[in-house]
């Protein structure tokens, strides 16, 4: 192997650890918005449930407690736009985008995974090519 291989291999094997950590940081950002959007989708079941007394996480660990009869909630619907929906519709959107996200969220991990498998295959090459700092 020439030394121009070695060192395309030493670029690639960056440039792949530079991927990872921008994939790592998306794969976080969608696990939080996943939780997010299920914090939602439950406060939106607990609401539709009616009812006296119901606890409703306000965020932060917060709860805020009574009776709720309300049958339309403020819904982002995209490009910052909001609008009030009925609460089924309120659910049916928040369960699509939970999947949506959930759909991202495993072709994220999947990516990961190729490209850990990549740069653990390069790295055994420079090793055993003598490579320092791999």
């Amino acid at each position: 192997m020439s030394r121009q291989d070695v060192q395309r291999l030493l670029e690639e094997y960056q440039l792949i650890g530079e991927l990872l950590s921008s994939l790592q940081a998306q794969h976080t950002t969608v696990a939080e918005l996943l939780d997010e959007l299920t914090t939602a989708l439950d406060g939106v079941r607990l609401l539709k449930g009616g009812g006296d007394g119901r606890l409703v996480h306000i965020g932060a660990g917060l709860f805020v407690s009574g009776a709720f009869d309300t049958r339309e909630v403020l819904t982002p619907i995209g490009a910052g736009y909001h609008a009030f929906v009925d609460l089924d519709n309120a659910e049916r959107i928040l369960r699509e985008r939970i999947e949506e996200y959930s759909r991202l969220k495993t072709s994220l991990e999947e990516n990961l995974q190729k490209l850990a498998e990549r740069a653990e295959q390069i790295r055994q090459v420079l090793e055993r090519l003598g490579a320092r700092n791999v």
